[in-house]
């Protein structure tokens, strides 16, 4: 499921207690509730709003598909066939080859209360199973029980992959880790420019005739960002120095970005006018930093 086919869904919509009328996404087109599940009380509708909430407007319910299934056969032709499906191309856990050591960002899909973390994979065996690390960064064990089912998510290549497994075996000894069901199905992302993540990043805007001015970046991409400032005064084709702090690779990275104005606007709930903002050709060490940055930001949502 791609965001493209969802559409959003505010949180007024949702009622707490009351099973839910059709299957709730994240931002990445990811489930995060299926259709009759109930959200129990404010805080976890919080949690799960912080991941963007979205519905397919397609989705019906099973009864709704019968009688749609029904209509459909009682108006088809008896000589009527239908065109065959070229299959899909697919790829298997075991294709993407991911080495011992790999981090995942792992979540529970029964409990959406329970924490985020990143994990270590330890390995796997094809149609058997594969076993993480249970120890946060913080060393602490994490509170996954027989029977749950996980959401992981990690970066292979250009790739963001994101698969489901259920908890077959929690295990202490010699280490902490899990076994994991073997993942049937991927889902796969492919990593572009064109990809954004929201941030709240705080900048200095410089440029000719331009005083350093602070303004807001509210998401970021690969080639570009969205500028937010009250005091911004920019046009069009004007160009810019953005000076920047992102984290990456455990450190704090202080930069400085050439780039061009592209557009400005409102879109609301914002108040302050937005500059869309494209960047010049980045150096090497910088673009590195950048897209380490969005590729954890991409993970951790």
């Amino acid at each position: 499921m791609t965001e493209s086919n969802l559409s959003p869904v505010r949180k007024q919509d949702l009622q707490i207690g009351v099973p839910l009328p059709y299957p709730i996404y994240d931002g990445q087109g990811l489930l995060l509730l299926s259709a009759g599940q109930t959200i129990q009380n404010r805080k976890q509708l919080e949690l799960i709003g912080q991941q963007g909430l979205f519905r397919n407007p397609l989705w019906h319910d099973s009864s709704m598909r019968a009688q749609t299934r029904t209509a459909v056969q009682a108006e088809t032709p008896l000589n009527y066939a239908p065109a065959k499906k070229q299959p899909k191309a697919a790829r298997h856990f075991a294709q993407v080859k991911l080495p011992p050591n790999s981090t995942l960002h792992v979540q529970s899909l029964g409990d959406p209360l329970k924490p985020k973390a990143s994990v270590k994979l330890i390995g796997w065996l094809e149609k058997t199973g594969v076993l993480i690390s249970t120890l946060n960064q913080q060393g602490a064990i994490l509170p996954f029980r027989e029977g749950e089912t996980l959401q992981l998510k990690t970066i292979a290549g250009k790739d963001v992959i994101s698969f489901r497994g259920i908890v077959n075996k929690v295990c202490f000894t010699p280490f902490p880790y899990l076994h994991l069901s073997w993942p049937e199905q991927l889902e796969i992302h492919q990593l572009r420019n064109s990809f954004r993540v929201n941030t709240n990043l705080i900048v200095s805007i410089s440029g000719e005739q331009l005083n350093t001015t602070p303004a807001k970046i509210t998401n970021l991409s690969a080639s570009g960002a969205m500028l937010e400032g009250g005091n911004l005064q920019l046009e069009a084709e004007q160009k810019i120095q953005i000076a920047l702090r992102l984290p990456a690779a455990g450190d704090d990275h202080t930069m400085t970005i050439a780039a061009t104005v592209r557009n400005c606007h409102i879109d609301p709930p914002a108040v302050t006018a937005q500059f869309g903002i494209e960047f010049d050709k980045l150096p090497l060490a910088e673009r590195l930093v950048l897209e380490h940055f969005i590729y954890h930001s991409l993970l951790e949502h």
